[in-house]
């Protein structure tokens, strides 16, 4: 497992969202060790990946750290049997997921589009509400690497 600490600020994106795709080719590198080619991520896997973790990143500093001091984010990161796990746990606000909907709303609204480009890039999403500042928020995202059939992988 990887952990990495941060202040809850866009500051850090950017260094988040390196570590997260260094060890997304770190996963490609193991599941090619583990002869498990024919499921390695490619590089749409990590795209996929990362646009996720910058939107929950990105949903904790704008909204978790909204007009309080800002706390930290950790981040987990786990490489599994046929994935990674990845897990942003914060002090912030505590997130009312049910107020927001599985579909993007019509139209190309610049708002709202966060949770569903998370759902969207990865295979299961969960979210557990803590009790700030002594209980942390944890967001649980995880990616499944895809499944090829032997035809496709052969040519």
């Amino acid at each position: 497992m990887v952990r990495l600490s941060v202040p809850g600020t866009l500051f850090y994106r950017d260094l988040v969202l390196r570590v997260v795709a260094s060890f997304c080719r770190l996963a490609r590198l193991d599941a090619q060790s583990k002869q498990e080619a024919s499921r390695a991520p490619s590089d749409e896997f990590d795209d996929k990946v990362v646009s996720a973790v910058s939107e929950a990143f990105n949903n904790v500093a704008i909204h978790g750290y909204r007009d309080r001091p800002p706390g930290s984010v950790e981040i987990e990161l786990e490489l599994i049997q046929n994935g990674v796990t990845i897990r942003l746990l914060d002090t912030g606000v505590v997130f009312d997921s049910s107020e927001e909907p599985e579909a993007p709303p019509s139209g190309l609204p610049e708002s709202h589009m966060g949770l569903f480009i998370i759902r969207s890039c990865m295979d299961t999403v969960s979210y557990r509400a803590g009790n700030p500042p002594t209980v942390p928020n944890v967001l649980t995202l995880v990616k499944c690497y895809p499944r090829r059939d032997r035809e496709a992988v052969g040519r």
